[in-house]
């Protein structure tokens, strides 16, 4: 008779009891900790209980699951384990469970994008919203354009995470051959105001992935929204047109902060 697949709950189980033999001791951690600067300024603490394993050893954890279950761990399986990560709101725990269901990412069909919309609660964890976003939530965005309108939502909302979960999702409408550039622009200009470090970087990698698909529709929107845009934002997201055009809307910006500069000097 054949093996059954294993549960999410024994899964959960094996990867703690691997995440554990890689604290060496370190007490646990709520917040960022010795994450390193990349998500300095996103948020001073983290909702999620953290355990401190490094993300190099998350990977490696979530390859060793991966290879020793028996059978091995199927979609269906790989989401129900996603959805008892979150549950128990351990980061590490979560971003291995990511780690899995990534895998079976040829499997994804219509209908996860509502189990994203579920695991979006976490998404205040910049960390595993970068995670969630681009190896989950955009190809599942990919094949549910329509749920764009959630993703504008998130544009919205104050947690720099989800912010950056909705940019990380949008990128799916202007990959894999899909050229929905358009309503990737339309999220983009929500968010061209951005100050966070994260939020600048995110949003600039989003225009220059939309330039790919339509560098017209990303040159026009640059030029037009170069008056009032973070310049941060504008001067990185134009690298990937061609150079001619660059160097015009980078004469364009320069010329304004000139002007601008005389005027504040006046106002204080």
């Amino acid at each position: 008779m054949a093996k059954s697949a294993p549960s999410a709950a024994l899964i959960l189980k094996d990867i703690r009891a691997a995440l554990d033999s890689r604290l060496d001791g370190r007490p646990e951690r709520s917040d960022r900790g010795d994450r390193g600067d990349k998500y300095k300024g996103a948020a001073s603490r983290s909702p999620l209980k953290a355990l401190g394993v490094r993300s190099s050893f998350v990977r490696s954890i979530a390859r060793d699951i991966q290879s020793k279950a028996k059978p091995a761990i199927d979609y269906a399986v790989a989401v129900a384990l996603v959805d008892a990560a979150v549950a128990r709101k351990v980061r590490e725990e979560i971003l291995v469970a990511l780690e899995l269901l990534e895998r079976h990412q040829k499997e994804f069909s219509s209908g996860l994008f509502a189990k994203v919309e579920k695991w979006s609660a976490v998404a205040d964890d910049v960390e595993v919203a970068e995670v969630l976003g681009a190896r989950i939530a955009a190809p599942a965005l990919g094949l549910e354009p329509a749920k764009m309108a959630v993703v504008k939502k998130w544009a919205k909302l104050k947690s720099v995470g989800k912010r950056h979960l909705a940019v990380l999702a949008a990128t799916g409408l202007v990959t894999d051959g899909r050229r929905e550039a358009a309503a990737v622009l339309t999220l983009a200009e929500a968010l061209l105001y951005e100050q966070n470090p994260v939020m600048i970087g995110a949003v600039a990698r989003l225009l220059r992935e939309t330039t790919r698909v339509d560098a017209k529709a990303v040159q026009d929107f640059l030029f037009r929204r170069s008056i009032d845009g973070n310049p941060n934002i504008l001067r990185a997201g134009s690298e990937n047109l061609d150079a001619a055009r660059r160097a015009a809307l980078i004469a364009k910006l320069e010329a304004q902060a000139a002007l601008a500069s005389p005027l504040a000097a006046a106002e204080r």
